[in-house]
Parts: structure tokens; sequence; C-alpha cells
């Protein structure tokens, strides 16, 4: 076990230990045995302390007749996420919304404005004929207009479908096609990185879509601002518990990106639950996570925000133009006190030898990867002034919410996770026994009431992709361990597992040990054919290119694990293969490298090293 590098001072003074002594509960131990092994009591107590109002009360807490994959929550409950995020403090002229753009044009909107403004689109678009049921894409970096889109849409009881604002036309085309999007909002352009970003040229050709813009250009585009203009303010309407409210696309490794399905009652609660005890949010708050609307971070971060009455600030543009001073000045004047951001971040600034504080940050959140230690400690120790905890989470899109979490009210070791409250999470091996100090898979053992109702379309791909592997048993795909006092650690995703001789190995294992090695900027672990081991360990990294740097990495990598865990192959790479959202995608480095199928690449934030990869791979293997 690895020594604590934070100790909350004061624990009694988190959002998670008001809730436990509110209950008589003692600990934070008990709190989270107390969640899991009794739902009829957590799940209300949830709801009262979070302040979530239903219009009609529910009757039935689940229901999970049909079997567990298709396990309902809140029966017979109506809930809008809308009128809990917004309509309910109308009356009120705090900032919902603080935002900058990256030409530093600066504001807020007030919870009164939101609620006048989302009021009158959603009149709108009602009167265009957009029904309960409809999905209604949104095409926008983040902005005051995307969060107004999001509520309008959810507020009328039609389904809000955001898209990365970073993507281009055929992947813009694949998802509204899938949706049966008939209505997008989005905008002619924007500023990224000091340069204009043509939207238009995405949403050329798009075949029986509705725009809704910023700027239209054109007769047959809707004026954003008209419409709010003329609409009349409505009030959000009555929508189940169980009725679609958002949709979101994650991308398989082949196939058509999957749309996941997340209803009103579900994803408000457990959405609400997270931000308020892992983020320990509360009304004073600003909230900034760096992230996009078409990632579940983007959704999560306002809903979350905004449900609990504290801001949201969203920026456009990119945190490091013109530099990364800009991050630091976003953050002291919009008054940040919450910052959500990922280990690639931290390990870019890290690499610039970065050390300055966020000073009005009193905690971090982050996600999107597994970290290294020496990255982890980094921010902990320089951004952080060693002070400052951090709330490591992961989940994922199909879940739009967390299953492991680590909280201020609790000592936290480097790159550790907490089990996430409520969420029955485990660790199974291969043959579904629970085990402990060991990686294995991350499971959750109950139906949680965020998971996705399904597949959009698509039922039997559903109960593949996380039920099929142990019955009951919803497999959320990362590689992970337990420890037997709640933390855990992730070791990458379980489909990029490398098995060596026999033994199974965490990508991240090996990645945590390079990340060490001086001149390291980032890597990526895949494994490889080998005639003698059936596999064996290859390194793609990014820093240094030199003899010394490899022999230091092959070194460091058997003094870690073994020598028959010393790599096949310590490859240096200009860059390494990511998303748009700053993920390392290791199965695409691999397939590269291997001449295989990369599979769906439209998350992808530049192609253009995959032939490169290909390029060495044919010189390694010949």
């Amino acid at each position: 076990m690895q020594e604590y590098a934070y100790v909350p001072p004061d624990p009694g003074s988190t959002n998670i230990m008001r809730l436990a002594r509110k209950h008589g509960i003692r600990s934070v131990e008990d709190l989270y045995r107390k969640a899991d092994s009794d739902p009829q009591w957590f799940w209300p107590a949830v709801i009262e302390d979070c302040g979530l109002s239903f219009d009609v009360p529910y009757s039935k807490l689940f229901d999970g007749r049909k079997g567990i994959p298709w396990t309902t929550w809140f029966e017979d409950g109506k809930i809008n996420i809308t009128k809990n995020c917004v309509e309910k403090f109308r009356t009120v002229d705090s900032p919902a919304i603080k935002f900058e753009r990256e030409d530093g044009t600066s504001g807020t909107v007030s919870f009164r404005e939101l609620d006048r403004l989302t009021g009158k689109m959603a009149g709108s678009l009602l009167k265009l004929g957009i029904k309960k049921g409809d999905r209604v894409g949104i095409y926008m970096p983040p902005n005051p207009e995307s969060i107004i889109s999001l509520y309008s849409i959810m507020r009328i009881g039609a389904v809000a479908v955001p898209i990365f604002s970073g993507y281009g036309h055929d992947a813009v085309n694949t998802r509204l096609e899938d949706a049966e999007i008939r209505f997008l909002f989005s905008l002619s352009q924007y500023s990224r990185k000091g340069k204009q970003v043509n939207v238009r040229k995405s949403l050329e050709a798009l075949k029986g879509v509705h725009l809704i813009l910023i700027q239209p250009e054109k007769e047959d585009e809707l004026d954003f601002y008209k419409l709010i203009e003329e609409g009349e303010y409505t009030p959000s309407v009555e929508t189940s518990s169980e009725d679609p409210a958002v949709m979101l696309y994650t991308s398989g490794t082949t196939g058509k990106p999957k749309g996941t399905i997340h209803v009103h009652g579900g994803s408000l609660v457990n959405i609400a639950k997270e931000v308020r005890y892992y983020m320990d949010m509360t009304s004073e708050d600003t909230l900034f996570w760096i992230s996009d609307l078409g990632w579940m971070m983007g959704p999560w971060s306002i809903i979350g925000a905004n449900a609990l009455g504290g801001s949201i600030f969203v920026y456009d543009g990119a945190v490091d133009f013109p530099d990364s001073n800009r991050l630091w000045k976003l953050i002291s004047d919009h008054s940040v006190t919450l910052l959500g951001l990922s280990p690639t971040l931290v390990r870019t600034l890290r690499s610039r030898g970065i050390r300055k504080p966020f000073s009005s940050v009193r905690l971090f959140g982050s996600t999107g990867e597994p970290w290294d230690e020496e990255s982890w400690m980094w921010l902990f120790e320089h951004f952080g002034q060693g002070k400052t905890p951090i709330a490591n989470i992961s989940g994922g899109t199909d879940i739009i919410g967390c299953f492991l979490a680590s909280t201020a009210a609790i000592p936290l070791m480097p790159r550790c996770l907490y089990r996430g409250l409520g969420m029955n999470v485990s660790v199974l091996n291969e043959k579904g026994q629970e085990v402990y100090d060991q990686v294995g898979f991350l499971v959750a053992k109950e139906h949680c009431p965020s998971m996705t109702r399904g597949i959009w379309q698509n039922d039997e791909k559903y109960i593949e992709t996380y039920w099929s592997k142990f019955p009951e048993n919803w497999v959320q795909g990362d590689w992970a361990l337990m420890t037997r006092d709640g933390y855990f650690f992730l070791y990458g995703r379980s489909d990029d597992v490398l098995k060596i001789a026999g033994k199974r190995l965490g990508p991240n294992e090996v990645e945590n040990l390079v990340m060490t090695v001086e001149g390291v900027t980032e890597v990526a672990v895949a494994g490889v054919p080998d005639e003698i081991k059936g596999e064996a360990v290859s390194v793609f990294y990014t820093g240094k290119n030199t003899d010394m740097t490899r022999d230091q990495i092959r070194e460091i990598v058997a003094n870690g694990l073994g020598k028959s865990f010393v790599p096949k192959h310590v490859i240096w790479l200009p860059q390494l293969p990511k998303t748009r959202n700053g993920k390392i995608m290791r199965r695409v480095v691999k397939a590269a490298f291997l001449n295989q199928n990369t599979g769906d690449l439209s998350n992808m934030e530049d192609t253009g090293i995959i032939d490169y990869i290909k390029e060495v791979g044919m010189l390694y293997r010949s």
C-alpha cells in the first residue's frame, strides 16, 4: 500500500460527511456500506439532501422484474431535469453560467435570465413541431448558447444529443442519421487557437436537417436569438422519470458509434449525487470542467452544478492559447473553485516545467484515463500546493456518471480512486470471483439509476457489451485493482490487457514505470505477438529520442516488473494517437503497428500519425 499524500484536515466539513452525520452515521466507511446494502434508504436520502424535486412522487424506488439489465427507477415518478436545474431557481440572480470566449469576451447568465431564455426557446421549439421524445442535436463548443440549447430541449421533453464540436462532416452526419435528428443547434464559426473554425464545412449537405444557428446566413436557416426573442415562455413539461433526456454517443473499436440513452430521473439524481459528494460542490462554488458538451463530462458538470444552485464556467477555446498562462487567468478572473482536468493536460503542463498554483481552486477533479504517479504528484504538489484534494473519478458515457471516485473526505494516495457511493462496485477475476489486491475486471454488482437504458435501436449490442461476461453484473471494461479498505487503482481498458507468458498485465502498470524515466513525456503500452511468450510488451513513447532513454525504459520495467516483461520494442513517436478530448488511443497504436483495422477514428484528433506508426511497424516486423 502506498503512503497517503493527502489527509483531510476536516472531513466533517465536506458534503459527504454532512450527509453521513445527518443520518447518524459516524464514518465514511459506514456510509458507503449502508449505501450499498440499503438502496431503499440511500437514494431517497440523496434526493432530499440535494434538494431535488419530483412533480409527482415515485411509487417504487426501482423495478427489475424484466431482468437486471432492464431495471427502471423511480416508478410512476414525474421529474424534469430543466425544472430542477433552471426553473426551480427562476427568482435567483446569482450566476448559473459564467463564460469566456477565446477572443476575451466574457460575461454571466443568471438563473433568472437562464429560465427566461430557455423558456422562450422552448416555446419556439414547440412551435417548430418538435415533440416529446424527438432527438435534437447540439453541435457547438462550450458556450452559453449550448447550455441554453441543452436545457430548452429537455424542458419540452425532447432528447438532447450533444455532438463533439471538433467532429467533421462524416462523424456529425453519422450521428444525425443514426439518431434520426431533424433539428440541429449550431453556429457558423468560432475561434480555436487563434484561428477561425469553419463549422459550416461540417454542416454542408446534411439532408433533412433544419439548422438553428447563432449566425444564420441563408434563408432556410433558423436564427437562434430570433427564436428566443419571438418564443412564448413555456414552463417545463411533466416528464416521467424514465423518459429519455440525453443521448450520448460512445465510439466502439469497430463499427458505428453507439447511442447511449439517459433518462430524466436516474441521470439527474446520480449526477447531482456525484457533483455534491465527489466534487463537494455548494451553491457558492464555480465549477469548470475542461471538456466539451459532446463528452459526458460536459452535460455532467452543467447539470450537476446548476442542480445544486452553483455556477458552471464554460470556455470555447484552447486553455493554452496564446500560452499556458491562459488557464491560470481563466480560473482567477472567474473565481473558479472546482477544476476538472485530465491527466494528459497535467502531463503536458509538467513537460513544460510549469509549477504555478491554482490559488482559488479548493478541489481538483480528474477523469479520462489512468494516472501515472509522477503526474498525479505534480498536480498535487505544484498546482495544488500540497493541500488541494484530487477527486479522481472514473465512469463512462454509458452511465453518465462514475463507478469510482475519491473525495475530499478520505486520505488520498497517488493515482487512487475510491468505490462509488451507492454503486456496488467490485473486481472479479476471469472466473467471476471477487478478488482483492489483484488486477481484474471492474464490475457493478447491482443496477444503478444512471445506467444507459440500452443502446439506441440495438438491444442485443447493449446486452453483449455490458451484461454478457458475468451474468447479472455490469462489466465496465476497465482493468482495476481493489483493496480491502475500499481503494481502487485503474490499469487501463480490459480489452487493452496484455497476456505475457500466461500472465495478465494492465498497460498502465508498465506505463506508470516508464513515466518515471527522465525525458519521457507520454507513453502507450500495447501487446504484440511473440513466438515464445504469445504476447510481448511494446512501449511507444514521446519525449527524448535517444538510445539512453530507451535503455532506461527497458531497465526500469525489468527492475519493476521482472525480466519476463522487458519490452520487446521501445519505440519513439513524434506524437501518440489521441481522442479529441486527450485520451491516448492504445488500440489504434497497436492496430496501426500490426497493420490491422484501426476501427472507428471519428473521435481521433489527428489521424496523420497512423501512417507513421504503420511504417514503423513494417520495419520492426520485417
